[in-house]
């Protein structure tokens, strides 16, 4: 019976979520390139023979290390500088616009070859970036955006702006969860919901998120409370220790709200209360999938290694003098106990 309520919410998935008819991809497998094996990159990732970035030096900032999904993604680009013979050190944002603008001052003080930059806040930078294309530098911006001061976001300015599209990871996970609910016979749930709120983009998730939840005519979603876990585990897991009133679902925008949320539950011993993320990868969760965790119940998968390979194949693009569009949403794909096994190998 678990078997077949498993597959009902698979169809129901992937009627209702577009992204999913693309194309999953295992990134827990070794390429079979030899070199690339030794840096840890996985067979997913698409490689070029290519040596226009060789000696290329690449400044690079990132919102947050202590985010584990953006630690992948830090590792990754890391691993494909060397495999390309690039010079990077991918930096710590800490989510603090003061943080990055120094970064990236230094880095122009530096004269980087090209900045690969993950803005905290769509303009916090702003002028720190301006300075750099006046200096010449090429600017790829990746997983959120740069605005200007109107609210309009930079286009002309950057090579390329490689994410994925934030107001549809919301629509997908609440058209996933909104199933979820109609095959267990739910029409009406109390929902917490956790948040980075110094994040521009993950308040965009809940955007598309709420926006699905109030065009839903047959379940209704009460929302108890939206709590700051600040990207941090131990601050969503007391947050989540603190709510009295009674719930059944906990949504995070991202993973390590929502693994504070699991270890919180487990303490209080509330088996009964399922937890969903918009935003995991690895063998953390993909783990907790696999072993049909209490707790843990989903989450739309974003692939750290696949937007690092996305983001250098814009550099190399532009050392090509190849055309390259001005924005790359990568796949997105809500994934449970179901069907992890199509995105992780287990031994």
């Amino acid at each position: 019976m678990k078997k077949l309520f498993s597959l009902i919410l698979v169809l129901a998935m992937l009627l209702s979520c577009v992204a999913a008819l693309a194309e999953t991809v295992d990134t827990s497998t070794l390429s079979g390139d030899e070199k690339a094996a030794a840096l840890g990159i996985p067979a997913a990732v698409v490689l070029q023979d290519t040596d226009v970035l060789e000696g290329k030096r690449i400044g690079c900032s990132i919102v947050y290390k202590g985010d584990e999904w953006c630690a992948a993604v830090a590792s990754g680009l890391e691993a494909l500088g060397a495999y390309y013979g690039a010079e990077i050190t991918v930096e710590d944002g800490d989510l603090n616009d003061e943080t990055q603008t120094k970064q990236i001052e230094n880095m122009i003080s530096n004269n980087v070859d090209i900045m690969m930059v993950d803005p905290t806040t769509f303009t916090g930078v702003s002028e720190a970036l301006n300075a750099a294309y006046d200096a010449g530098i090429p600017i790829i911006i990746f997983d959120g955006e740069w605005r200007n001061d109107e609210g309009e976001t930079e286009t002309e300015k950057v090579v390329t702006t490689v994410t994925w599209d934030q107001y549809d990871t919301g629509v997908i996970t609440a058209n996933y969860f909104l199933d979820y609910l109609r095959a267990k016979g739910e029409t009406e749930t109390t929902i917490v919901e956790l948040t980075n709120a110094v994040s521009e983009h993950c308040q965009i998730r809940f955007e598309g998120l709420h926006d699905t939840f109030e065009a839903a005519d047959d379940v209704k979603i009460n929302i108890i409370g939206k709590y700051d876990s600040a990207g941090n585990r131990e601050t969503a897991e007391k947050a989540i220790a603190a709510v009295v009133q009674p719930y059944q679902y906990i949504i995070s925008d991202v993973d390590n709200g929502a693994q504070g949320a699991v270890s919180a539950l487990q303490q209080q011993g509330k088996t009964d209360v399922k937890v969903f993320s918009m935003g995991a990868y690895g063998s953390e969760p993909f783990g907790l999938l696999h072993d049909e965790d209490d707790n843990y119940a989903a989450c739309l998968n974003v692939d750290a290694w696949v937007l690092a390979q996305f983001i250098f194949d814009g550099a190399i693009k532009y050392y090509n003098g190849e055309e390259i569009a001005d924005k790359t949403n990568i796949d997105l794909f809500m994934v449970d106990s179901s069907n992890v096994g199509d995105f992780w190998t287990f031994d």
